[in-house]
């Protein structure tokens, strides 16, 4: 039977839990289908961790948070720390004592779950309350957060996971504190570890905290210029090791990627997000590949499966090609959908959503696009390539044949991602390298309109790089012309002046 002990009663003392906690918990607890409780809802799921919400009794709104150790490590770091209910309960607590506004803590304690032992914490709901939206806040959530940040930080509170999804708005507009499990508590944080407080809060903006909707925050907070110039560099480097980070996301069970093994040492890593394809992707692999693929070489084959576009590599490059599809997503660079990696004695399959569109070479080619679609082509691939530079990726099969136009999302789409690599931000001659084969391939083109189209692509390069704040490299230009010549000289009988 599943048993539970309360390790801390509510700090407000609440009627219920103070007669016989434990033992309400307890028998709760027996009847609970783990790791949601019966009547409770689903509202936020993890590998590590479910949170659920209903009510534990008549009038008593509660959310239930249950923590799995999962690895090792984590059973280690328990075992050291506390269980994490318990850990983020006495969390909880402090901030109140302190005066921050957080979620009220009710109970902590352990039990023994069908895997194995998990560790739980009530805390009281808050009628109406939502997390902040990850990305531009309004200018008065934007001003609340930055006077809450500027609290925390004063009392002393350094939360490594503290952004707007770790904010509760409440119905009159206040916000809350919730979720402080890796926080710790300090004298007043000095100005490093504040700047990688705001750096962090502020990760998901594309200027981080010198993008325009960060204002309102800064001024709430009273940043000096010296903390400001610190959080952008901790922007900086929080953007580069998020980048790598998310890009291991493709081959882990997470919120984005689910892992199934099958027998024969099968693996697959299936994307959330394309669910739909799934059952298609399984079939694709059972069928037999066509005789004449759409590409074949020593890399390896590409073949088209009804909504599929089905990859043959080996299994090294089918991890970095599944995964360049998630480094992709996470800059913000318009690329196809990621659908599924499948791997198997030595072999990977990687799936991605087809897009039913000829090649931008292919539409150039045929003339069938007037001067205002050819405009608004370079301004979205200005777009795309300067997000890709801007976070340190670079290209190196970036060419017209691996580029599909989609004119209803007004999107230039980058479909071969065999050549993304991550480089450094401030990587001038790769990024040259990228730039000059475009240039060389518009250039060979002859486009009437062609000064304009150029000048758009640039104009719109350039701004989203100062969109997302990005070190600009040095004599960008002047390498791209150049390299733009080399290319031309090498592959076509053109000259780029």
């Amino acid at each position: 039977m599943t048993s539970a002990a309360a390790e801390r009663d509510s700090p407000h003392g609440t009627a219920l839990l103070a007669r016989g906690l434990a033992d309400t918990l307890g028998a709760w607890l027996a009847t609970c289908a783990l790791p949601v409780p019966n009547g409770f809802a689903i509202v936020k799921s993890s590998t590590v961790r479910h949170v659920s919400a209903g009510e534990l009794a008549p009038g008593l709104a509660v959310h239930f948070k249950v923590h799995r150790a999962a690895t090792l490590a984590d059973r280690a770091r328990d075992l050291w720390r506390g269980a994490r209910g318990r850990v983020e309960l006495e969390r909880l607590a402090t901030a109140h004592a302190r005066g921050l506004p957080c979620v009220e803590p009710l109970a902590a304690g352990r039990f023994e779950g069908p895997s194995g032992p998990r560790s739980f914490v009530l805390t009281r709901s808050v009628p109406g309350a939502v997390p902040l939206p990850r990305g531009p806040l309004d200018p008065a959530s934007a001003a609340a957060a930055g006077a809450l940040l500027r609290a925390a930080h004063d009392a002393g509170l350094r939360a490594r996971d503290l952004h707007p999804g770790n904010v509760l708005r409440d119905r009159s507009g206040a916000l809350l504190l919730c979720d402080l499990t890796s926080a710790s508590f300090t004298e007043s944080l000095e100005l490093r570890a504040r700047a990688q407080g705001l750096a962090f809060f502020c990760q998901d903006l594309d200027g981080s905290v010198l993008d325009p909707a960060a204002a309102p925050l800064l001024a709430a907070y009273a940043a000096s210029p010296e903390l400001v110039r610190l959080a952008m560099q901790c922007g900086r480097r929080l953007r580069m090791r998020a980048l790598a980070a998310f890009g291991r996301r493709a081959t882990r069970t997470c919120r984005h990627t689910r892992e199934l093994r099958e027998a024969d040492d099968v693996r697959w890593y299936f994307a959330t997000e394309t669910a739909e394809l799934h059952a298609a992707a399984r079939d694709a692999a059972l069928a037999t590949p066509p005789a004449n693929p759409v590409k074949s070489g020593r890399r390896g084959a590409v073949w088209f499966d009804g909504a599929l576009v089905v990859k043959r590599r080996a299994t090294a490059a089918a991890r970095r090609l599944h995964q360049a599809s998630y480094r992709l997503r996470f800059a913000g660079v318009a690329a196809p959908a990621p659908v599924a990696l499948r791997i198997h004695h030595g072999v990977g399959l990687v799936f991605t959503a087809r897009v039913a569109r000829p090649d931008l070479h292919a539409e150039l080619q045929a003339g069938a696009l007037d001067t205002a679609a050819q405009l608004d082509a370079a301004r979205a691939l200005g777009r795309s390539v300067g997000r890709l530079h801007a976070h340190g990726l670079r290209n190196r099969d970036l060419k017209f044949e691996n580029l599909v136009r989609d004119p209803a999302r007004g999107e230039v789409l980058m479909v071969d991602l065999d050549g993304v690599r991550a480089k450094s931000p401030a990587d001038g001659r790769g990024q040259a390298a990228d730039l000059g084969r475009l240039l060389a391939a518009l250039v060979d083109h002859r486009l009437p309109a062609q000064a304009r189209v150029v000048v758009s692509f640039w104009r719109s390069y350039l701004a989203a790089r100062r969109c997302l704040r990005s070190t600009q490299a040095t004599d960008l230009r002047r390498r791209t012309a150049a390299r733009a010549r080399a290319w031309a000289r090498t592959h076509t009988a053109t000259t780029v002046r």
